[in-house]
């Protein structure tokens, strides 16, 4: 045979290769690397083909051998050891070849190839190869490598046959990943079908029941098998509702929706009702000129249930919240008022939208002073519950405030709700006869701790003053007089404790209090004129005696004055029009008895809201260290009780302070 029929014959053979390569199918072989073996099979039948393998790149771009053919009789195992020697020092070139989608040709004549293919042309006779990129739709399926036994056995039309070779291979491949990733979509489709947690109903285009997922089955009761064929609103609607939903469904489809939502009565198989909410979502059959329709639905029944009765619920609160009438306030944790009652609105005389989304202290205190922290949103951040006395300035009054924490409101925890209770006259008077007792157990202490240190402090006195007339120690005097005035300091404390805690014997008398007044004011007056003070009095007419002792009350009415000098003084340092202290006495009924009602205003620092519980606090001061002993409104509290009357402060921080007694009227004296 001439060198020309080889090559026709050599031409017959490859397209035959070709062809059993193409008929071979991917999907009948269960294993890709079978199918591979399978093509270097058919290709290694071509006689000028020594070796043939297929690699695969992996994330790092390392290429590794998946399947290597060689020809009959030689050694196998040793033929894969050396072409994996060769993917190792030949990996950058395939990578680069697989990356580029170009094929690498490498043959012993060029003399950077001969290193890497010398010890494998030794055992095979290979003398160049050819690495192509198995490549289809841009999707990379590995390399496809093959070893001649000639030095320029890929030239010509030899490459167009391996080319298509390539392409066909790379086709069925392609072909096999679609194929599975379909199987595996269809089967996730399937499970999500089977499991998911609503009703999933496919319909024809005439409305008869195709599929009927679990869920649709243990809701209505019926099985597939037996709505299979049935028109569908005879087994997923009410009998009452049937006609409703089949015109709503017709209006669709004439429409031309895509999508149509609705909520439907099902009756189940038991008789029993439940509320579906229903997708419907229409799927055109565009070759068979008909429509069908796939129905999602979810069983609400429950839900329905639950929010009217949340909706029930909230009404009721609603109602309640509206018909308190006392002020009721929602504050968050961290002192955001979230929701008032009408009642808020009319005792803070502003509109809600001015009280809502402001600040409680700023709202119910009227604000604080720079860096001062409120105990209310102290008490707020703490989340425990309590009931306590206090004056509300925002809301004009004093309030019985009960802070009780709600576990939820709003969707959101660390809410509180606030109920204001307004102190009448009676309520007040309770409030002072609570303080009243408080006072007396602190007294009976006081009184105690009063006789045990008065007798050291005398001989203390006593001791400095023989030093000092002794003339015996002339240049240390001053420490001996300092000791006898710190002393007779502590004595005057000690006095004031033992006074505050004795019942006194003085009686009572019919007392005229604008002459009272005037008297210690006599006694005041030069301080006042040196210090700037202005004093402004004013008495009802016709003002009636009261029953007291007089001495008691213009002590009371000294204390007040020396705090609201020291207020005025702290606030004006020097001489001021608003340096004054309003005095004001008028007639008052409460309680069926009749008091002349006495206020005396400063208008100097205030006090502030968090200090009003204490004032009254034997030893609590407002004033710097060494300004007060903190027994004066104590002591003046106590001499006000001792005489039937009520002594009330009232206060606003940086503005006013005014304190209220109410003396009793001497009976018979009434005008």
């Amino acid at each position: 045979m001439d060198q020309e029929a080889k090559r026709i014959a050599l031409y017959v053979q490859r397209y035959k290769l070709l062809r059993e390569i193409g008929e071979l199918q991917v999907d009948s072989v269960a294993d890709e690397t079978v199918f591979l073996t399978s093509c270097c099979r058919l290709l290694l039948q071509d006689p000028e083909y020594c070796l043939i393998w297929v690699g695969r790149e992996d994330k790092r771009g390392v290429i590794t051998p998946v399947t290597t053919v060689v020809e009959d009789g030689l050694p196998v195992r040793q033929c894969r050891g050396l072409v994996a020697q060769l993917v190792k020092e030949a990996s950058i070139t395939l990578s680069a070849a697989l990356a580029k989608n170009e094929p690498v040709i490498a043959s012993l004549a060029t003399n950077s190839d001969s290193a890497i293919l010398s010890p494998l042309s030794t055992v095979t006779g290979s003398r160049s190869y050819s690495s192509w990129p198995l490549v289809h739709d841009r999707q990379k399926y590995g390399v496809l490598t093959i070893h001649s036994i000639r030095e320029d056995g890929f030239t010509g039309i030899e490459l167009d046959f391996i080319a298509n070779v390539v392409a066909v291979i790379s086709r069925a491949l392609s072909q096999r990943h679609t194929s599975h990733h379909l199987r595996l979509e269809q089967d996730f489709n399937c499970e999500i079908v089977q499991t998911v947690q609503a009703l999933l109903i496919s319909l024809s285009h005439c409305g008869e029941i195709l599929s009927f997922n679990p869920t649709a089955q243990d809701v209505t009761g019926y099985s597939e098998a037996e709505v299979k064929g049935k028109y569908w609103v005879d087994v997923l609607i009410s009998p009452d509702k049937r006609a409703e939903c089949q015109k709503r469904l017709s209006r669709g489809l004439k429409g031309g929706q895509s999508e149509m939502n609705f909520l439907a009565e099902l009756q189940t198989r038991s008789g029993d009702k439940r509320t579906i909410e229903w997708h419907g979502s229409i799927r055109p059959d565009i070759e068979q000129g008909r429509v069908g329709l796939v129905l999602f639905g979810i069983d609400v029944t429950d839900k329905l249930a639950a929010d009217q009765a949340l909706s029930h619920a909230l009404a009721k609160w609603e109602n309640i919240f509206t018909s308190v009438q006392d002020p009721a306030l929602i504050v968050s944790e961290q002192g955001i008022i979230l929701d008032v009652n009408p009642a808020t609105v009319v005792a803070a005389r502003k509109p809600r939208e001015e009280i809502v989304g402001h600040g409680v202290c700023e709202i119910l205190h009227g604000g604080r002073r720079p860096g001062a922290i409120c105990p209310l949103e102290v008490l707020l951040g703490q989340k425990k519950s309590r009931i306590f006395e206090t004056e509300l300035h925002g809301l004009r009054g004093n309030f019985l405030l009960t802070v009780s924490p709600l576990h939820q409101y709003d969707g959101k925890s660390g809410a509180a709700l606030l109920l204001a209770r307004d102190l009448t006259e009676e309520q007040l008077l309770k409030a002072e006869a609570f303080r009243a007792a408080q006072l007396a157990a602190v007294g009976e202490l006081a009184a105690g701790v009063a006789h045990e240190i008065n007798n050291p402090i005398n001989g203390i006195i006593n001791y400095a003053q023989i030093l000092i007339d002794s003339n015996q120690i002339e240049h240390n005097a001053q420490f001996l007089r300092s000791i006898i005035k710190e002393g007779q300091r502590i004595a005057g404390i000690t006095k004031n404790l033992l006074d505050f805690s004795r019942k006194r014997e003085e009686s009572p008398e019919l007392v005229d209090v604008a002459t009272l007044f005037r008297h210690c004011i006599e006694l005041i007056q030069h301080q006042y004129v040196i210090d700037g003070i202005t004093l402004s009095q004013e008495y009802a007419d016709g003002l009636p005696p009261v029953y007291c002792n007089p001495q008691q009350i213009q002590q009371v009415f000294l204390n007040i004055f020396s705090n609201a000098r020291y207020a005025l003084n702290e606030r004006y340092p020097t001489a001021h029009i608003d340096k004054l202290i309003a005095i004001a006495a008028f007639p008052l009924n409460h309680s069926k008895r009749q008091f002349v009602r006495t206020t005396i205003t400063d208008y100097g620092t205030g006090i502030e809201h968090d200090l009003m519980d204490r004032l009254m606090d034997p030893f609590f001061s407002t004033k710097s260290k060494g300004e007060g002993t903190g027994l004066g409104l104590s002591i003046s509290h106590s001499l006000v009780r001792e005489n039937k009357g009520h002594f009330r402060i009232q206060s606003q921080w940086g503005k006013w302070t005014t304190v209220t007694i109410d003396l009793p009227v001497a009976e018979g004296s009434t005008k």
